[in-house]
């Protein structure tokens, strides 16, 4: 991949590798076509040289530049919206495992291998298009919002298990883990499960003891590890010894509960509910941030806010005082408060505290 002088850039011509500042935030991503704005933001930067596809009409050191057409963006680009496939792909496993689902509440062990099934698909799409976790909300669907959160805890739990280096033969375990963290509500009375208002301490006390029957459940399946046992068990744990159902501290909770426990939450918080309407990811992730401070493992939720973040460059954002802008650079050290074109100027939100990103916009 020929590296360019951006004085010498062709308008069209895509990087190659990912463009970096000088503080290691991500400025562009690989694939990002260079147009007249981009290459005013290399500038401002200071980058003198990207490396860009060889295909791309751009010069290099030791000529000319080239004058080859290269086309705008299309629907192979990174921050475009999430292909139908990916949907149908969710829809599809949503579907399937509420019918799985139905089989457990009847009293029949955990089908893995179906399950395994109904994840993978929709995994490989999302791995090919990751930066729909911004944007899971646009899926949802209220009457099937427990089938929905199993799907995505599983993918987002997938994700971090990678990005904190989880050995790969392990990535489907926790990815199960995720899907299953709630199976021992197939045990709870369902008036309990479905009751409009606010649970009386007795109904919150048995709604609780669906992390043992998770627990109850999945040990007593086939095919799935002792930790996938021990996330349906513990993922309401918290650091501190907070939660419940044992009130262990973090020290004696098993990494896939951590792992689970940050997913669980994060597309929670980010999603449609009976009680609570969604928060943007950004308001979400900050409050991963502050939870991490003795309820979430830190490591973890430094991990997955770093990961989630460094998709977001290019994304359509709305921020609390009603402007729509796009972001444009992600700092490494502030991953929630980047910074936004908005109306021809850039608005850095690390700076501008009073304002904040309040919706991901549907593309």
């Amino acid at each position: 991949m020929p590296n360019v002088e951006v004085k010498q850039l062709t308008l069209g011509a895509k990087l190659a590798e990912d463009v970096f500042t000088a503080l290691g935030g991500i400025l562009f991503a690989k694939g990002t076509p260079l147009y007249e704005r981009e290459v005013q933001f290399l500038e401002a930067f200071m980058i003198k040289q990207v490396q860009v596809e060889d295909s791309g009409g751009a010069g290099t050191d030791q000529g000319e530049p080239t004058t080859t057409k290269v086309d705008a963006p299309d629907a192979s680009d990174k921050f475009t919206p999430a292909k139908p496939v990916f949907q149908e792909s969710f829809d599809k496993a949503v579907s399937t495992l509420k019918n799985l689902m139905t089989r457990v509440q009847g009293g029949n062990n955990i089908p893995v291998m179906e399950v395994r099934e109904v994840v993978t698909p929709v995994i490989t799409e999302f791995q090919q298009q990751p930066q729909v976790i911004l944007s899971l909300r646009r899926f949802a669907k209220m009457d099937s919002y427990a089938y929905e959160h199993a799907v995505a805890v599983g993918i987002i739990s997938y994700m971090i298990a990678k990005w904190v280096k989880v050995p790969e033969k392990e990535w489907m375990q926790v990815a199960l883990a995720g899907t299953l963290l709630d199976i021992g509500k197939t045990k709870i009375d369902r008036r309990i499960l479905q009751k409009p208002g606010k649970l009386t301490p007795d109904e919150f006390e048995e709604m609780k003891k669906h992390t043992v029957y998770g627990y109850q459940i999945i040990k007593s399946s086939h095919g799935l590890s002792e930790g996938v046992a021990l996330a349906a068990l513990q993922h309401h744990e918290r650091e501190d010894g907070s939660g419940y159902p044992l009130g262990l501290p973090g020290s004696k909770l098993h990494l896939y509960s951590k792992i689970v426990a940050v997913a669980d939450v994060y597309h929670a918080m980010s999603s449609d509910r009976v009680h609570q309407k969604a928060l943007s990811p950004y308001q979400v992730v900050e409050q991963l941030v502050q939870d991490s401070f003795g309820k979430l493992d830190p490591t973890i939720v430094r991990t997955f806010v770093e990961g989630i973040t460094q998709f977001a460059v290019g994304t359509l954002v709305e921020l609390s005082d009603g402007t729509i802008g796009k972001i444009v650079f992600t700092d490494r050290n502030h991953p929630t408060r980047p910074m936004v074109e908005t109306g021809g100027k850039i608005v850095n939100l690390v700076e501008a505290r009073h304002l904040s990103i309040v919706r991901v916009m549907e593309q």
